[in-house]
């Protein structure tokens, strides 16, 4: 597997994550766990019976899941007082109604931050306390090393299908569809751009994009004319249209990723991808590949013109 897609895996499943809360956030856990190890079972609540504090377990090691999926507008506070108070009142349900209890995994989705300290320290208390081989926060770190030690078939069930590092091939159907889906939902009141695009080695090292990304759109913008021979076809307003929706987004990716995230320039073009893809695909990974593929051509696109991304005019970057 090459180095591109593991970034490319890395990245898009990185999004799903920080995007994930409540019973999705559950699912996609799931999903990764019983791929790593086919051992692991899910739970579902029954009735009145509820879960007994059980989202998941490995039968064999006595290893039990609680699961939390705060939403990402959750304050830091907030989901760590939620998350220190769910943990041990849903180990204290494990007791219960389950057998043979001798590990215990808090499963949270810190979005990569880390778990917070009190929780560590009051599952480390929890664990002298009841004697248990180990309780422990499980980070969406240690998710990201489960879901990156799999094939990449199990990892395009997950995330879809990624693109291929060389772009040889552009599906028109798939580029068509998405240019019409953003045209359909672009803002009818347009603004046209005067200033000239600079240079893209310019643009990309002023933004602070690094490869595979950079490599990514340079080699697609000698491939734009693809959409330029669409647009040609279209109204002639359609290409300010799309260009507003492009900036739109790209301003809307620098309010959910934020400059102090980590390699965030990179994570808002993955972010842009995932966006731009048309509502209620078929989660088919050979159909996401394609419109990923499409979506980074648009991408490039309008990076060339200045509509995603910061000029090097600009004040500062993104």
């Amino acid at each position: 597997m090459s180095t591109t897609e593991d970034y490319y895996c890395r990245m898009t499943f990185r999004l799903k994550v920080y995007s994930a809360s409540g019973d999705q956030f559950q699912r996609l856990f799931n999903q990764v766990m019983q791929y790593a190890d086919p051992r692991f079972q899910p739970i579902a609540p029954y009735g009145s019976w509820g879960d007994g504090g059980n989202d998941g377990w490995i039968p064999e090691d006595g290893h039990y899941f609680q699961i939390y999926g705060p939403k990402p507008t959750t304050s830091t506070h907030d989901s760590a007082t939620t998350a220190l108070q769910k943990a041990i009142d849903d180990f204290d349900k494990l007791r219960e109604k389950w057998q043979n209890v001798r590990r215990y995994s808090f499963v949270m989705n810190d979005r990569f931050e880390g778990i917070p300290a009190p929780i560590g320290s009051s599952l480390q208390d929890l664990q002298i306390k009841k004697q248990l081989d180990f309780a422990r926060g499980f980070p969406m770190k240690d998710l990201m090393d489960y879901f990156m030690q799999l094939t990449l078939d199990k990892r395009q069930d997950i995330i879809g299908g990624i693109p291929a590092d060389t772009v040889t091939f552009i599906d028109y159907r798939a580029v068509s569809e998405l240019l019409s889906s953003l045209a359909n939902n672009a803002s009818s009141s347009l603004s046209f751009l005067k200033d000239t695009a600079p240079r893209f080695d310019e643009k990309i090292k002023f933004n602070g994009l690094t490869s595979p990304v950079s490599l990514k759109l340079e080699v697609l913008s000698y491939q734009v004319t693809v959409i330029d021979d669409f647009l040609h076809t279209r109204d002639s307003g359609l290409r300010q249209a799309i260009a507003q929706e492009i900036r739109g987004y790209y301003q809307e990716s620098k309010t959910v990723i934020l400059d102090t995230s980590q390699d965030a320039a990179n994570q808002r073009y993955f972010w842009l991808v995932e966006k731009l893809i048309p509502p209620n695909l078929p989660a088919h990974p050979h159909s996401l590949a394609a419109y990923r593929t499409a979506a980074e051509l648009v991408i490039a696109k309008y990076f060339e013109t200045c509509d995603a991304y910061e000029h090097p005019d600009s004040p500062s970057p993104a």
